[in-house]
């Protein structure tokens, strides 16, 4: 099967890693003002303070704004990206998101440097049809993941970096 068929299919059957709705809360900890996507709001508070990590009702509520996407392969495009972040954020302690993410607005970013890279390499015009990115594999040097990675760090570094409570570049 190609790639797109099994994101339609993943994304079709709802399927989503182990451990996802555990991540998208630790995303929701380091992302003060929530997330959206296809126009639905996931907020941080009342959120954290009202359920907790494990609840049923957190998983159903994370469902509810996944439910907004029309197309499966999107959908599926979504998870992959909230693992991504959950990934980023878990080995760099010390970021977290300054505002809102907009998770689409994320894709479309992600969207952009794949076709840059693609009008370099195959001397492809750019189009809206994402259907080559979505046909792309996950992993590899021009992977989906890589390119949402980049444009999740570069919102991430855009932003104030906090200090931990030990300075690893301090030399003393």
């Amino acid at each position: 099967r190609s790639w797109l068929n099994r994101r339609q299919i993943n994304g079709s059957l709802n399927r989503t890693p182990a451990g996802f709705y555990d991540r998208v809360w630790q995303i929701l900890e380091r992302t003060p003002n929530g997330i959206i996507v296809a126009g639905k709001h996931l907020p941080q508070q009342p959120t954290l303070s009202d359920m907790t990590m494990y609840e049923m009702n957190f998983s159903l509520l994370v469902e509810d704004m996944l439910g907004n996407i029309d197309q499966p392969k999107y959908r599926q495009l979504i998870v992959e990206l909230l693992m991504v972040v959950s990934v980023v954020l878990e080995r760099n302690p010390e970021l977290e998101f300054q505002d809102k993410v907009d998770l689409d607005k994320l894709v479309k970013e992600a969207f952009q440097e794949f076709q840059k890279d693609e009008s370099q390499l195959k001397d492809v015009e750019n189009q809206d049809d994402m259907t080559s990115f979505y046909n792309t594999p996950p992993l590899g040097r021009r992977g989906t993941c890589s390119y949402l990675t980049k444009v999740v760090m570069n919102l991430l570094l855009a932003g104030e970096v906090k200090p931990g409570g030990e300075d690893p570049c301090l030399v003393s």
